[in-house]
């Protein structure tokens, strides 16, 4: 036993060592949620700064994500794909991909964006002030409904297709926000209770 000890010692002074072997890095792509054209996806493994999250709708910094160890969830809103007529959409189907520092693709998903209307999130409550973040089509004007009366236009300007929006409310009790195209029926998209 002391021999084979010795002699294990003798190989390491000696540089014949088995190399570690490194497992590659398993980065993995969920789509968790598509809703109107507001999609939220699930991005794990990610082991440095550097990969970035291709949408596959546009090649500016809009369609580019980049990744970042600590963070998993991420959203993105596709803009619509007008159809031949006024006011018809073309259902697209879109490649999202993970890709590292040099460009190599290290993860993929595919995702059928069937229609693109608008899509309402709560981002924090702060006494009876509500915040949301709204994501609707470019160019078109919306309604954001706060649930007691109250209704703010917003305009989507903007080519990242999202904005901010607060109120604030007069009195205790359980909201329901929605958003939706001005002229068009309301469309709830959660509830929120204020104390």
């Amino acid at each position: 036993m002391r021999v084979l000890g010795l002699l294990l010692v003798l190989l390491l002074l000696a540089g014949c060592t088995t190399p570690v072997v490194v497992p590659p890095v398993l980065i993995q792509l969920e789509i968790v949620e598509e809703d109107q054209g507001w999609v939220q996806v699930r991005v794990t493994g990610i082991p440095e700064a550097g990969y970035r999250l291709l949408w596959g709708d546009v090649d500016t910094s809009y369609g580019i994500t980049d990744l970042v160890p600590w963070e998993e969830l991420y959203v993105h809103f596709y803009q619509a794909v007008e159809g031949a007529t006024s006011g018809s959409q073309i259902p697209t189907e879109y490649e999202i991909t993970v890709v590292d520092d040099e460009g190599h693709v290290v993860a993929q998903a595919s995702i059928l964006v069937v229609a693109v209307v608008c899509h309402l999130e709560l981002v924090g409550v702060q006494g009876r002030t509500v915040t949301v973040e709204y994501w609707g089509r470019f160019g078109i004007e919306y309604s954001i409904s706060w649930g007691d009366s109250f209704a703010d236009h917003v305009h989507v300007s903007t080519q990242s297709a999202s904005g901010t929006a607060q109120h604030t409310y007069g009195a205790a009790g359980t909201y329901s926000l929605g958003m939706e195209e001005i002229w068009a029926p309301r469309q709830v998209f959660f509830s929120v209770t204020i104390e």
